[in-house]
C-alpha cells in the first residue's frame, strides 16, 4: 500500500470507456492512471461520489477501471477533474 496523500505511480494504461443505458440511469466505465493501492481507490471513489448525479462507483485497481452509475450520462471533464482533484489522471 502506498499510504501517501498524493497519487501512486503506475504503468501506461490503454484508455476504456464504455457507456451502457441500465434501468437506474447510465453506466460507465473510466480508465484511470496512477491507482496502484486500496487507498488510491478510496480517494478516487470518494471524490467521484460528489459528483452530482453519480448513484454508484465502482473501482478495480488492477485494471485502473472505475464503473460509474449515475442518473444520466456524465460529463467527461466533471468526470476529470473529480478523478484529478483525487490526486490521479482520467485516460482519454
Amino acid at each position: 500500500m502506498c499510504g501517501s496523500d498524493t497519487a501512486c505511480a503506475c504503468a501506461t494504461t490503454t484508455p476504456v470507456t464504455e457507456l451502457a443505458t441500465v434501468p437506474d440511469g447510465t453506466r460507465t466505465v473510466y480508465q484511470v492512471a496512477g491507482m496502484t493501492c486500496g487507498g488510491c481507490a478510496g480517494r478516487v471513489s470518494k471524490q467521484l461520489t460528489d459528483v452530482p448525479g453519480v448513484r454508484d462507483v465502482s473501482v478495480d485497481v488492477a485494471t485502473g477501471a472505475v464503473t460509474v452509475t449515475s442518473a444520466a450520462a456524465l460529463d467527461d471533464d466533471s468526470v476529470a477533474a473529480a478523478v484529478a482533484a483525487a490526486g490521479y489522471q482520467l485516460v482519454r
